[in-house]
């Protein structure tokens, strides 16, 4: 009897966002050769999926690619394939700088993987291997999650706003929308499948389906149309700007239940002359406008945001208007991070850029601003009950089990059943800065 063949095993880091993440999803479903390996020790094929936000991330991937060299010199059989968001951008120096790269692809390239690696085992096997940057464009669904009970679905790929710090454009591309009944079939095939939860990706998704559907409002239409899918408990999506958020989006979280009491809406700073250099096309009267729509349906109704500080030319007036408006906006969370110049956008060519040592400082007084008022927001919650969907059940403690609210506040529950996929109310009976906790009810 003849021996089975033993499959090949992938290993996959991801750095950046859940774009990311899901295009690691979609890696993973495209390599059928292959199994997940458990480490990169025991793989034949390591990918690292690169973001190229700030420059920390960037150096990160050179800092890995260094390690990975010396192990690729004691296994002759290892590949490496640097993909995403670095690879676009910088992926011809990297292959100068870095010879042991063996696969380089863009974001919207990876559907290529499988046959990159495939013309270099036949090309090997003659005595030479292929080393190939993919150049096309077109963005292919992916569907993908952390957690089996919640997925993902990229509805968008790209960004046609061109802010003065950001590379998107130049690393996704202009914007390309998947059309809306495509999204709908991946949609109910996934909630047919079991799947609770899902959040529609791109990173725009306000401006969704603007070059496919000219007129009405494409991006609403899209959301009601997937939440009156049979079985499906919860609709998020991120992320978004807050410039195309309109009035038909706001009043649509009264109307849908299953929208949540939650959004994340990126304001990058408090100081409309800051906003203005950035090009965020949206002022801070507009972005409280948008905060105060939302809390009339709802007033607990919870925002999360991203910050830059030390943006250049960013003065102390600037960063102490950014205080104020988290103060007022009061969020439930923020992303926050000093500015990082990137080649091909404006501002790296800003003449008054912000020494690190007054950006790091700016940076510890916002977050401790933020870590006060989350923890006040999610004390607050002692006592409340809430409707928590159940995401997944601790490796460590087989009773421990993990959800988020409808505020998309993370709760930790305790049962011994399995309750995973389940929506449950929960009373919540203790908090802190991180997460809350909470007995079934």
């Amino acid at each position: 009897m003849a021996a089975v063949k033993a499959r090949k095993k992938i290993h996959i880091e991801t750095w950046g966002c859940q774009m990311n993440v899901a295009d690691s999803e979609r890696i993973l479903q495209l390599m059928t050769d292959y199994t997940r390996a458990q480490s990169e020790h025991d793989a034949q094929l390591i990918v690292l999926n690169t973001c190229h936000i700030r420059e920390k991330a960037k150096h990160k991937v050179i800092s890995r690619l260094g390690r990975l060299r010396k192990l690729k010199r004691v296994r002759r059989d290892l590949k490496i394939a640097v993909v995403g968001c670095v690879a676009q951008a910088e992926g011809k120096r990297l292959q100068r700088e870095v010879p042991d790269i063996d696969y380089v692809l863009g974001p919207a390239q990876i559907e290529q993987l499988p046959q990159l690696v495939k013309e270099q085992q036949q090309g090997t096997a003659l005595g030479f291997a292929t080393k190939k940057i993919a150049t096309d464009t077109e963005a292919g669904p992916t569907l993908t999650g952390q957690f089996e009970i919640s997925r993902f679905i990229n509805i968008m790929q790209g960004c046609n706003n061109y802010c003065t710090f950001c590379v998107v454009p130049f690393t996704r591309g202009p914007e390309r929308s998947q059309p809306r009944e495509r999204i709908l079939a991946q949609a109910q095939q996934l909630v047919h499948s079991g799947v609770r939860e899902i959040t529609l990706l791109g990173q725009n998704v306000n401006s969704y389906g603007q070059d496919l559907y000219p007129k009405g409002n494409p991006f609403v239409d899209l959301l009601r149309d997937v939440c009156a899918i049979d079985g499906l408990q919860r609709l998020r999506y991120t992320t978004s700007n807050p410039h195309d958020f309109t009035p038909a989006l706001s009043a649509l979280f009264a109307q849908q239940p299953k929208l949540g009491r939650y959004v994340h809406l990126p304001v990058q700073s408090g100081s409309d002359r800051v906003l203005q250099l950035m090009k965020r096309k949206v002022n801070v009267a507009r972005i409280l406008a948008i905060a105060a729509a939302l809390r009339a349906h709802a007033a607990d109704f919870a925002i999360s945001t991203d910050v830059i500080v030390g943006f250049p030319g960013e003065t102390d007036e600037d960063f102490e208007q950014t205080l104020a408006l988290l103060a007022e906006l009061r969020c439930s969370f923020v992303f926050s991070f000093k500015y990082s110049p990137r080649n091909n956008t404006p501002a790296r060519r800003f003449r008054a850029q912000i020494p690190e040592a007054v950006k790091k400082q700016r940076l510890a007084r916002l977050q401790q601003l933020q870590h006060n008022i989350t923890t006040a927001l999610n004390l607050a919650e002692i006592g409340q009950q809430r409707q928590v969907l159940v995401h997944y059940r601790s490796r460590k403690a087989g009773h421990i089990y993990y959800g988020r609210t409808v505020h998309f506040r993370p709760v930790r529950l305790v049962s011994e059943h399995d309750i995973v996929g389940q929506m449950h109310a929960v009373q919540i009976t203790d908090a802190n800065a991180t997460a809350l906790c909470g007995k079934l009810l």
